[in-house]
């Protein structure tokens, strides 16, 4: 199996100014925008290789940031297009958007997504590998889902921390997450998230999506802000050569522990 390298750099600090200035039209734009991706996957995906595919996730997720007037500040150097693993920090259903701008591929999301609606169906038709982390069968199935989408060439994002926090602090990973790396042998990549609001410099208390909050509730306080940003910082690629799960996992949580305590000692 061929497995692009990980050397590709992407301009540091280069970030995208989006319109501004539509607050009243972003609800009837995603709407559209949405329907629009969805004809894409319905009536083009089975026809489209692996790269077109990925092209297409990826101008889908840009355009719902340009409406939804999300800047993304890119930071450090971007992996070439592949088979890789890249972990986050989780902090908003904006996340999976972001990521997918940046670093197209196939999602681990948590088995309730399925159900969500329109937004399941999306993701069911772009390959997105549920997981139930209370089910051991579903746990292996995540790995050999993750394997498959290796050997085809994708990259596999996931969020190791398996919940979402406020985007200040990192909790435990879940090291099952890295098993399909090591097994297929792939390379694991770090990235750091973090929302921020550009008029005032401090963390956007508008992206994050925790505890009971209903996405329609979290839709509504992102589509009435039109100065978030997000950095996203690329991290050091973790080679699966001689490593476990567990030693891939440890590296990985201090690579975007030790971003984000970077990231508050110098916010205002």
């Amino acid at each position: 199996m061929h497995r692009p390298s990980l050397a590709q750099a992407a301009p540091a600090g280069k970030v995208r100014v989006h319109r501004r200035g539509f607050a009243l039209f972003k609800p009837l734009a995603l709407v559209l925008e949405l329907s629009r991706f969805t004809l894409v996957l319905c009536l083009r995906f089975p026809r489209l290789q692996t790269e077109q595919k990925l092209k297409e996730i990826q101008r889908w997720a840009d355009r719902a940031l340009q409406i939804l007037q999300v800047d993304v500040d890119v930071q450090g150097a971007r992996p070439a297009p592949g088979a890789h693993l890249v972990v986050a920090n989780h902090v908003s259903w904006l996340d999976i958007l972001v990521l997918q701008s940046q670093l197209p591929g196939v999602f681990v999301a948590k088995a309730e997504v399925r159900r969500w609606p329109l937004i399941g169906t999306l993701a069911q038709r772009c390959s997105t590998i549920f997981v139930d982390r209370r089910s051991r069968l579903s746990a292996r199935d995540m790995v050999d889902g993750a394997f498959k989408a290796f050997d085809q060439g994708y990259a596999v994002i996931a969020f190791p921390e398996g919940t979402s926090t406020d985007g200040t602090g990192l909790n435990a990973f879940h090291a099952n997450v890295f098993e399909g790396a090591i097994s297929a042998q792939i390379a694991t990549l770090p990235v750091t998230l973090r929302y921020m609001d550009t008029q005032t410099g401090l963390t956007c208390q508008a992206a994050p999506f925790t505890g009971e909050m209903s996405l329609a509730f979290s839709l509504r306080k992102v589509m009435a802000r039109s100065t978030i940003q997000v950095r996203v910082h690329m991290g050091d690629a973790i080679p699966a050569q001689g490593q476990t799960r567990k030693s891939v996992s440890i590296q990985a949580h201090l690579q975007i522990r030790t971003r984000l305590e970077s990231f508050n000692r110098t916010s205002p």
